[in-house]
């Protein structure tokens, strides 16, 4: 049985070494990002990977990219989501709020991945069963970090309480779930610390946590 892995935002660094690095495991890699960002993105060095236009941030894509991939293979065995919206320019401190900057995070970083999930779920009734996500501590309610901005960190809190609700739902049907903050600075060894969380088994399949790539859980 071959291993096959969804990555969205695949057009990122990190994400991009990440596809790489399972790739040469031969897993059978979907690598999702924008329109826009497939003509400039090249894994021709790579027959694992195909690449897939997924925009998270709107339904219709969403969907479109899942009928494109049901056409690619009959199951998947891992989804490796992500937010879409990063916080540059977003200042910190509640005098910076900005409504249509909360709300565009809201839609990018936690309604996105949700999407993905929504989407791609009917291909993993076999296999693995594992959904993972790339995520960043600055939505960490247990940590309170005072420098990101509130729409980015909002929407990153927003995002793990549905992952905590997934997980309570979807376990029993024999779902894991993976929550992994990168520093992103190492993109090469990050990713293969990454690759062996997601794919190997925890002791405690029960807890979800974040896992920092020093091997310290974060608070959720």
């Amino acid at each position: 049985m071959t291993w096959t892995v969804l990555i969205t935002e695949a057009h990122l660094p990190w994400s991009q070494a990440l596809s790489r690095y399972f790739a040469q495991q031969q897993w059978k890699v979907i690598a999702c990002m924008p329109e826009e960002s497939c003509a400039n993105i090249s894994f021709t060095d790579q027959d694992q990977i195909r690449v897939v236009p997924l925009d998270a941030r709107s339904k219709a894509s969403v969907q479109a990219a899942a009928e494109h991939v049901q056409g690619m293979t009959d199951h998947i065995d891992l989804i490796i989501g992500q937010g879409a919206s990063d916080e540059e320019g977003e200042l910190p401190g509640i005098a910076a709020v900005s409504p249509s900057r909360l709300m565009e995070a809201f839609n990018a970083n936690a309604l996105g991945p949700i999407r993905i999930v929504e989407a791609f779920l009917p291909m993993m009734t076999q296999g693995m069963k594992r959904i993972a996500l790339l995520t960043d501590p600055k939505g960490s309610m247990g940590l309170s970090l005072p420098e990101s901005g509130f729409g980015y960190g909002m929407s990153k809190a927003a995002l793990h309480m549905a992952f905590t609700m997934m997980h309570g739902d979807l376990r029993r049907d024999g779902f894991t779930f993976r929550l992994y903050a990168s520093a992103l600075e190492e993109e090469e060894n990050s990713a293969q610390t990454a690759f062996h969380y997601f794919t190997q088994p925890r002791e405690d399949e029960e807890r979800i946590v974040i896992l920092h790539e020093t091997g310290a859980e974060l608070p959720l």
